[in-house]
């Protein structure tokens, strides 16, 4: 977005049965489901569900590669990346108890005010804002290197 759409949340154009299965399953599923194996103590099973948003995510990504769109279908690359933020944004929404440091620079870097940041609003009407100004990212999570010892 900071690179193909001047730094600006692009707007979400036709969305596509993929675009809607994705956003579903972040916007409104992936709580739901959370909250379903939290209220059974099944904590890792909590962060399965979480876990597989984030592969729908990279698998949305591939399948869609916006990086080849930017060219031919402008519109339609600002679609795609939309609809990935939107899912990051849900993604750190539910990721703040578990690792409350990471999700808040997710959140702050799509400039999700403190006001905004409850399970509440996990939900199509507190989407992110098309128009919105976000700020050169950063990487949250710190690339693991395996030495050479540790291979062996």
């Amino acid at each position: 977005i900071y690179k193909n759409c001047d730094g600006v949340i692009p707007k979400a154009g036709n969305l596509t049965a993929e675009d809607k299965v994705l956003l579903d399953l972040a916007q409104r599923e992936m709580i739901a489901e959370v909250r379903a194996e939290l209220d059974l103590q099944r904590f890792h099973k909590a962060i399965d569900k979480i876990i597989r948003v984030a592969n729908e995510g990279n698998a949305y990504i591939d399948q869609q590669a916006p990086w080849k769109l930017k060219n031919d279908n402008p519109e339609r690359m600002g679609t795609v990346l939309y609809v990935l933020a939107e899912t990051i944004r849900c993604l750190a929404l539910i990721m703040q108890p578990l690792t409350p440091e990471s999700a808040a620079r997710m959140l702050d870097q799509l400039k999700i005010g403190e006001d905004a940041r409850s399970f509440e609003t996990l939900s199509p009407d507190h989407a992110l804002k098309p128009g919105t100004k976000i700020d050169k990212p950063e990487g949250v999570f710190p690339r693991l290197e395996m030495t050479q010892e540790a291979a062996e």
